[in-house]
């Protein structure tokens, strides 16, 4: 199976709070409203984002940032691509409703609808396949956020 990303809408926009450790931290709610091809089926993804969630953004290792940013204080879109990854790897694809493959491409897809180039996000979902495919990171809840997100699937 695999996911495709036709469009994304953020309402409101998102603010973050930079941390010291190089994290942000929301400080309201928003929702992420994202269009997706599930295998020819059209799905709608609603991300319900609580304040206080915390993501690191792509977590690029600082020898790679001139390549591909962790953080974009002008793009949020892009800052999403990892905080939705990040949180659907903490649950486990939302507790099985998607397997990581598919939480690689809704990644790779954002990544795509912010404006990165298909090689850039080629790129960053290969890299997540090598450094964040271990068992380690799978079901890894170290930010506590599984709580401070959720999402609805709606077939369309």
């Amino acid at each position: 199976m695999g996911v495709t990303i036709r469009n994304a809408m953020i309402t409101p926009a998102p603010v973050w709070g930079a941390r010291k450790d190089g994290s942000h931290v929301l400080n309201n709610q928003f929702l992420l409203i994202v269009r997706a091809d599930r295998d020819g089926l059209i799905l709608e993804l609603t991300f319900a984002f609580r304040e206080g969630f915390r993501c690191d953004g792509l977590s690029v290792p600082l020898a790679f940032r001139w390549f591909l940013p962790s953080w974009d204080s002008k793009n949020a879109l892009y800052n999403l691509a990892g905080a939705v990854h990040d949180w659907l790897y903490s649950t486990k694809g939302n507790d099985g409703m998607f397997s990581r493959e598919e939480c690689d491409d809704i990644f790779r897809g954002l990544l795509r609808e912010s404006g990165v180039g298909r090689f850039k996000a080629g790129c960053a979902d290969k890299a997540v396949e090598w450094f964040a495919g271990g068992k380690n990171h799978w079901g890894n809840d170290d930010y506590q956020i599984a709580d401070k997100c959720s999402m609805v699937v709606r077939y369309l």
